[in-house]
């Protein structure tokens, strides 16, 4: 899809799809004929479809009231009517649309609606065979404002631009099946990126974690004919003098079958998106590079499927992991704690001055929050606060929960140092942090985020068509901005 920034037009003399905002007291495209002004007051909220008509009918033009999206601000209203505009193009198979945004504001839109129309316009549809849904594209999206906005925002909406082709193509490695994104394919799409962006790429094969004591990696994937690896993509800008490095850790369970302690059939099928916290990390990376941030940012992947089979770990398992503390695997349903423990001892090593994780950690915190809403657990208020100021600009809710040191009682044990998974069932999210809180780096400024419930749409969402979303990357990518500034 291309998109362009071009000057507002008097007249419209050609068959085009164009889409107008207003609000409850603007419209925001100077000069917009009267009986158009009229019809929109008529209609109120709703969204409102008229032919262009100029003697022949040349095409359409859609109005969406801002005022009309609940709950969500409203930069958010912008993206969400963008996409929506653009996913109405599609229906009347309009192959070019223009949004009219010739206004004194046009700032307050212009990248909101980049935005909205690449997240908008990304479907994972490579396995459908019938070309039919498939033609049903927008090709060209035109953004008619005045010249003065075009040379200010021009290079803005570039950037949103790549930054959501970066964001698009983690949703796609996250939407493919378990038997495709395996570890190893992990590992091929760092190192695809590396040459993209040049970037530094370690891998590590199942002989490098055994030699080196990665046991986490090795229990989890025990069963697995697709064995594990642990790979490490760092951006290190060249001309630098910035000591910030940031280090992102992904969890990276390719499938979760659940290992001995299966899960139930139904909608097993989502846990091919159990590796979206490693797809975040990676393109976070390529991100920074792709934008020059002048700081270092290194993503740490432990990447493992967890399956079923003769050499499957199990319950009542123990191992010792990399800093020598020793885990009970209580449920081999809760494996993701259990390679985060090699990654967050890897990214010790790294010497990071801030540490987040990212994670589909626990269906607790799912259902706590929902899913529009991930968890946020972090041991450093100001370091939470600039992430919370950086997803509040990305557009993504955040909700901090605490990390209630009571809880680690209930992850004692009579058999190890301690157990996977906490004794009662209340607090799973907060026990699931906690334990990832026993293996992170001692002094470093770290923030766990549990996207179980927000990695994955099994329904439109927002802009969001059904699958994954991404989460993370946009704000992560300002967070690490910040620090840049800082």
């Amino acid at each position: 899809m291309k998109i362009e920034l071009k000057t507002a037009p008097k007249t419209f003399t050609e068959k085009e799809f164009i889409a107008c905002f207003y609000d409850d007291e603007n419209i925001f495209y100077e000069g917009l004929p009267e009986q158009y002004q009229k019809a929109i007051i008529n209609k109120g909220r709703e969204p409102l479809l008229m032919p262009i008509s100029n003697g022949d009918t040349f095409g359409y033009i859609y109005f969406l009231s801002l005022s009309s999206v609940k709950h969500f601000p409203r930069t958010e209203a912008v993206k969400i009517l963008a996409a929506d505009a653009l996913q109405k193009a599609e229906k009347l198979e309009e192959k070019k649309m223009s949004f009219l945004v010739n206004c004194e504001n046009a700032q307050d839109f212009i990248p909101y609606i980049a935005e909205g129309v690449c997240l908008g316009a990304y479907r994972f549809d490579r396995y459908i065979t019938k070309k039919k849904d498939k033609n049903k594209l927008v090709e060209i999206v035109n953004i008619y404002c005045r010249p003065k906005d075009i040379k200010a925002l021009s290079k803005p909406v570039e950037d949103i631009m790549k930054l959501c082709k970066l964001v698009n193509e983690a949703r796609d490695i996250t939407n493919e099946p378990g038997d495709i994104a395996t570890p190893e394919k992990l590992a091929q799409t760092a190192k695809k990126l590396s040459r993209q962006f040049a970037l530094e790429c370690d891998i590590f094969d199942e002989k490098r974690l055994k030699k080196e004591g990665y046991n986490g990696l090795l229990t989890v994937g025990a069963a697995s004919q697709k064995p594990p690896r642990m790979i490490v993509l760092k951006y290190k800008p060249s001309k630098t003098k910035s000591k910030t490095h940031l280090c992102i850790v992904g969890k990276g369970i390719t499938f979760d079958i659940g290992g001995i302690c299966i899960k139930p059939p139904k909608s097993m099928w989502e846990m091919k998106g159990d590796m979206a916290g490693a797809a975040a990390a990676l393109y976070i990376v390529a991100a920074a590079a792709q934008k020059k941030i002048p700081i270092t940012v290194t993503a740490v992947v432990p990447a493992a499927e967890n399956a079923i089979g003769s050499r499957a770990t199990l319950p009542g398992a123990i191992f010792k992991a990399k800093n020598g503390k020793t885990v009970h695997v209580d449920n081999t349903d809760a494996e993701g704690r259990l390679i985060l423990t090699d990654a967050l001892a890897l990214a010790e090593t790294l010497n990071p001055t801030h540490l987040i994780d990212i994670a589909t950690l626990t269906g607790s915190c799912a259902m706590a929050l929902g899913g529009s809403i991930s968890g946020l657990f972090g041991d450093n208020p100001d370091f939470n606060k600039a992430f919370m100021e950086a997803a509040e600009e990305a557009g993504e809710l955040f909700w901090e929960l605490p990390l209630h040191r009571e809880y680690i009682e209930k992850l004692k044990c009579d058999y190890a140092d301690l157990n996977n998974i906490g004794n009662v069932r209340e607090g799973g999210a907060i026990h699931g942090a906690l334990f990832l809180s026993e293996f992170k780096p001692e002094g470093v400024p770290w923030i766990h985020l549990d996207i179980a419930g927000t990695s994955l749409n099994t329904s439109s969402w927002k802009y969001f068509r059904p699958g994954a979303t991404g989460v993370t990357i946009r704000t992560i990518v300002r967070l690490a901005e910040r620090l840049a500034s800082t």
